[in-house]
């Protein structure tokens, strides 16, 4: 079965019956998939997550969710659960499409992503990411210079909008840098992801917040290595009360060793549209 599986790809599959034993599962499910993913390869972890620390965060959203039973030998022979099941058949589904002989790390990834209704997809999702922006992002390929750097800038700034969008203020803070700034629209700053992570949770529980729409209006690449760019979120329908989640941003990406992370944001408030002037 697992012929054209790279030597890392098999290292997965090995960490995930590892994590399964630890935990006592009788079968190797999809999180355990997502932490020998995580485990095996922190290259491509660390590119996906770009802040340090949120592998962690990862292991601790599973271990506060599943059940702990009794561990067992790691000899003992674990079968996959039917969702990685499936996740193996759609890894070797998008191997196909990329046309690659082997299954990857990332194919097992985006397996996870296709799996939507499963534990570990619920999880990325959470976190930002979707599959075709992990697509995007693979598409780009190992090493990311000229046009392609600036292409994952642009795949960061996707993930910033959703996460602003679906009110999920970890995975809005984990787009910053490790000392990102973030200009509240009443001008208050916040340094670094925990205090990021606090003032959005604040603006996302405000009376009036709701989902908006949000785009990239506009972006200027500054060389290779850094990005600046204007998003937009505007209500779906008229309202004379302001939305919290109504904003303008000025974004500053950079880019270093680890991938793309937002150095800054500057956001302003936008005044909600009355129904007369709709009219």
């Amino acid at each position: 079965m697992f012929e054209r599986y790279t030597e890392k790809a098999r290292r997965v599959i090995f960490f995930a019956r590892y994590e399964a034993s630890q935990y006592g599962s009788p079968y190797i499910e999809t999180e355990h998939l997502l932490l020998g993913l995580l485990r095996e390869d922190q290259r491509l972890a660390q590119r996906l997550f770009s802040v340090s620390g949120s592998i962690e965060a990862v292991r601790e959203a599973i271990e506060a969710q599943i059940q702990r039973r009794e561990r067992y030998s790691t000899a003992v022979e674990v079968p996959l659960s039917g969702e990685c099941k499936r996740i193996l058949n759609f890894a070797a589904d998008e191997a196909q499409r990329m046309q690659s002989a082997h299954v990857g790390t990332e194919h097992l990834l985006l397996g996870v992503l296709r799996e939507e209704k499963c534990f570990a997809a619920e999880l990325l999702v959470e976190r930002g990411m979707s599959l075709e922006l992990l697509r995007d992002e693979l598409a780009q390929g190992p090493a990311q210079s000229g046009a392609s750097a600036a292409a994952g800038g642009i795949v960061h700034l996707a993930h910033l909008v959703h996460a602003w969008t679906s009110g999920n203020a970890a995975g809005f803070a984990r787009c910053f840098e490790a000392e990102g700034q973030f200009v509240e629209p009443s001008g208050n700053m916040s340094v670094g992801p925990a205090q990021i992570v606090a003032a959005a949770q604040r603006i996302f529980k405000a009376p009036g917040w709701a989902k908006c729409e949000g785009k990239i209006e506009d972006v200027v690449f500054i060389g290779a290595k850094a990005v600046m760019a204007n998003l937009a979120w505007e209500a779906a329908e008229v309202s004379e009360t302001p939305n919290p989640g109504c904003v303008r941003m000025t974004v500053i990406l950079t880019q270093k060793l680890e991938g793309w992370s937002v150095t800054r944001v500057q956001a302003t408030g936008m005044q909600p549209q009355s129904r007369s002037a709709a009219g």
